[in-house]
């Protein structure tokens, strides 16, 4: 029997987000979820079925206070996160650094990257206490090599993976794992945040391309929390099968 009972998925309401926690409820995890869109959520809730949900709420993971409460609350109902799958994230604009859009960058940087280390801070004093629990963190392989015109989330997916290489030394003498999952393109409304609701923009990247779905980085959450307690899992890098690398696509 897994040692993890409770995963608390952010970012539940999107593609990615969605598909995990529909994943780990379907092979018997309860989970918390938590997003952005309060109608999406209590849709997700319904469909997961509210005897698997043990709690939801809505907030923007960018309101610090909010979030804490958000952790105070689960501690009052005696809720213990087993496992925390920060997906939280997004990437806004397309454009040179030096023609880019201020307010874009610092929200990138702040959902990408600001939210989830604080999130994390606030869960994993309790997964150390307990000894037990694992982090997984939704990266990007455009955090290993960055492309044209996206400077800031390629910076931002990079800093997930190093400071997830960090919480991993700092936590190794726990059991506590910490692993980062890194997918290419995936078909979502990723594109369609990123050119703020452009939707024959967003349709473009996805042409010519058989490109990941939610499912695929759901499939490699589970296998991460599937391994025995022995196994940490660092990184898992996913491309779609016509993709050399996270930059280089080709389109039929």
């Amino acid at each position: 029997m897994s040692a993890y009972k409770v995963a608390l998925v952010t970012g539940a309401t999107g593609g990615i987000g969605s598909a995990i926690a529909k994943k780990l409820v379907e092979q018997g995890l309860k989970v918390v979820v938590t997003g952005r869109n309060a109608d999406k959520l209590n849709s997700l809730v319904e469909e997961l079925n509210r005897d698997n949900v043990v709690y939801y709420d809505t907030f923007d993971v960018n309101d610090y206070e909010a979030m804490k409460n958000f952790v105070e609350q689960l501690k009052m109902k005696n809720i213990e996160i087993d496992i925390l799958v920060n997906n939280a994230g997004l990437a806004l604009g397309l454009a040179s650094f030096q023609e880019y859009d201020v307010s874009d960058m610092i929200t990138m940087l702040d959902t990408n990257v600001k939210s989830l280390m604080l999130l994390s801070h606030l869960l994993v004093k309790g997964m150390v206490e307990r000894n037990n629990g694992i982090i997984i963190n939704i990266g990007s392989t455009a955090g290993q090599f960055a492309y044209p015109n996206g400077s800031v989330y390629c910076a931002s997916k990079a800093a997930v993976k190093t400071l997830s290489d960090g919480m991993r030394v700092d936590l190794m003498a726990t059991d506590v794992k910490v692993t980062t999952i890194m997918p290419g393109l995936v078909e979502t409304d990723f594109s369609l945040v990123r050119f703020k609701g452009d939707n024959d923009r967003a349709k473009t990247v996805y042409q010519g391309i058989d490109a990941l779905q939610g499912i695929d980085v759901a499939e490699a959450v589970w296998y991460v929390v599937n391994q025995p307690k022995r196994v940490q899992v660092s990184e898992i890098a996913l491309l779609a099968n016509q993709q050399g690398n996270g930059f280089t696509n080709f389109k039929k």
